[in-house]
C-alpha cells in the first residue's frame, strides 16, 4: 500500500541548519509536509507527542547528544512503521545499529534525496 505524498509527514534532523532548510524546502516543494530540527533530542520530544503522525525520518548520523542511529531506533520504538534514511559525511562508520538502516553519504543531491524518499514511502516494509 503506497502512502500518498500529501498525507506524508517527514522529519528532517541535522545539526547543520542549512541542510535542514535545504532538505525541508526541496521536499516541501515536492509535495511533502516537513518538520525540521537541528537538535535530535527536540525532534524526539516532538515525535513522542504524536508518534504515528510521521512517516519518515531523514537524519544525519553524527550529531551532539544523540546520533542518527539512536534517534532512528528510538522513533522506531514509538512507531515501528516509520521509515529511516540515514545520511553521513563520514565514510567509515562502525556502529552495529547501522544494520537497521540504509546509509547514504553526504553530499547528497536534492534530486537523489527526493527519489530516495519517494522510493521509501512506496515500499511497505
Amino acid at each position: 500500500m503506497a502512502i500518498e505524498m500529501e498525507k506524508s509527514i517527514l522529519i528532517v534532523v541535522d545539526d547543520e541548519a542549512d541542510l535542514v532548510n535545504l532538505f525541508s524546502e526541496a521536499l516541501t516543494s515536492h509535495g511533502y509536509s516537513v518538520i525540521g530540527f537541528t537538535d535530535p533530542i527536540a525532534a524526539l520530544s516532538h515525535v513522542k507527542q504524536e508518534p504515528f503522525k510521521y512517516n519518515l525520518l531523514i537524519t544525519d548520523y553524527r550529531m551532539p547528544k544523540l546520533n542518527g542511529c539512536e534517534l532512528g531506533l528510538k522513533l522506531k520504538g514509538l512507531n515501528k512503521n516509520i521509515k529511516v534514511i540515514l545520511i553521513s559525511a563520514y565514510e567509515n562508520i562502525e556502529d552495529n545499529k547501522l544494520l537497521n538502516f540504509k546509509l547514504y553519504h553526504k553530499p547528497i543531491p536534492v534530486k537523489k534525496l527526493i527519489a530516495i524518499v519517494d522510493d521509501q514511502l512506496k515500499t511497505n516494509e
